[in-house]
């Protein structure tokens, strides 16, 4: 079968410290200083077999995330441009959908011809986290498309337990290709879920909502924002390539911080004055760029507001605290969508097209032309939401 293979030299920097189980399962939990000499292409690799408790599925839409382009691209020393988890070599791509083509002997929730969509963290549920019920924070996890083959492949072999049938999807949309999209977008969807829902507690219907950032992960938030009764949502986004997603999505208020310090005012302005100075009952932070947004999200809070961390970034931040405490506001961060209902719940909402997420699909490619789909993603000023890779287009 034709997969899209990344590959790397194992070489650790003398500067970092490897814990033994990298060592001993040659994986790396910071891979932007273990795996040196990048290699990506789209390769014929063996057809892999269903195990007695996984099936084989034929892949139906895989996304492209910020994470395949950061872990196919190198920095100026050689080594991975992504700072997190990976196993090489893998098979990449952790948003993904597809049919049922072959089950294993023990197999009894899943039959051939269901269409499937494919929670990416495999949780072991042995260990210390995964007995407290923090299944994000397993011990032993791996991940469909870092650390274990993913979806930009024509088939993949998943486990049983992480398979949630999308059929009743399939009936409601008319159409297994837009079934499969949706199955596809539902990790990005779920990894906002698990942070405003599981993790802040939810939102009262009228709450006042920010975002920061209109990445994927911010488009989402809004439209999950939407569809829980929010009454203002603000989009702070400094791409204007995607304000008409952003807009699109349901965001009353779509603004660029940039241009508004040229005007001498802010965020925490903007929404003080459209909130008669209230300020928001939860605020998402989906940048990861903690140290331009930070200050502007501690001005943006209201009574009781719920700071929702859901971009990934490596950078210090300093701001004041004290707002934190008069306000009795929360930081609360969210990594992962595992465990929690989330998966189905997220599929419910779609199937019931309480959100229908491929509003912010902008670009589909199919597997062949994988690397120009990977180019595009990484061009800003394409303005893309999320683009697509299928075998089906």
């Amino acid at each position: 079968m034709k997969a899209f293979l990344l590959e790397a030299d194992w070489s650790p920097q003398s500067s970092y410290k490897i814990s033994q189980k990298e060592l001993d399962e040659k994986r790396a939990f910071r891979s932007d200083l273990v795996w040196n000499n990048i290699r990506k292409g789209l390769k014929d690799v063996p057809t892999p077999k269903p195990g007695k408790n996984s099936v084989l599925l034929r892949v139906g839409a895989c996304g492209i995330c910020g994470t395949d382009v950061h872990a196919v691209q190198s920095n100026d020393a050689g080594y991975s441009a992504y700072a997190s988890h990976l196993k090489l070599p893998v098979i990449l791509g952790h948003e993904f959908s597809g049919e049922v083509v072959e089950i294993g002997s023990e197999v009894k929730s899943v039959s051939v011809g269901d269409i499937i969509a494919v929670e990416q963290m495999h949780w072991c549920g042995t260990c210390r986290s995964c007995r407290k019920g923090l299944f994000n924070q397993c011990e032993n996890l791996e991940e469909a498309g870092l650390s274990s083959d993913g979806g930009f492949a024509e088939y993949i072999v998943v486990p049983e337990k992480f398979c949630c049938n999308i059929n009743h999807i399939a009936e409601a949309l008319g159409d297994k290709l837009a079934a499969f999209e949706a199955g596809a977008l539902a990790e990005p969807v779920s990894v906002a879920y698990s942070g405003m829902v599981i993790n802040a507690g939810g939102l009262k219907p009228g709450c006042d909502v920010v975002i920061f950032g209109a990445g994927p992960i911010g488009l989402v938030s809004a439209e999950l924002a939407r569809a829980f009764g929010a009454g203002q949502i603000f989009i702070f986004n400094t791409n204007p390539h995607r304000d008409h997603l952003a807009e699109n999505i349901g965001a009353d208020y779509v603004v660029n911080p940039y241009e508004m310090k040229k005007q001498g005012t802010s965020a925490g302005d903007f929404v003080l004055e459209h909130t008669d100075g209230m300020g928001a009952g939860m605020i998402v932070e989906a940048t990861g760029n903690y140290d331009k947004v930070y200050p502007e999200i501690i001005k943006c809070m209201g009574d009781g507001s719920r700071i929702v961390q859901l971009g990934v970034g490596g950078k210090d931040v300093q701001f004041d605290m004290l707002p934190v405490l008069r306000k009795n506001a929360k930081i609360i961060g969210s990594l992962g969508h595992a465990g929690s209902g989330i998966f189905p719940s997220v599929l419910s909402l779609m199937a019931n097209q309480r959100i229908d997420a491929r509003k912010i699909v902008t670009g589909r490619y199919l597997l062949s032309d994988i690397e120009e789909g990977l180019s595009e993603a990484s061009l800003r000023e394409r303005g893309h939401g999320k683009i697509l890779i299928s075998q089906y287009y």
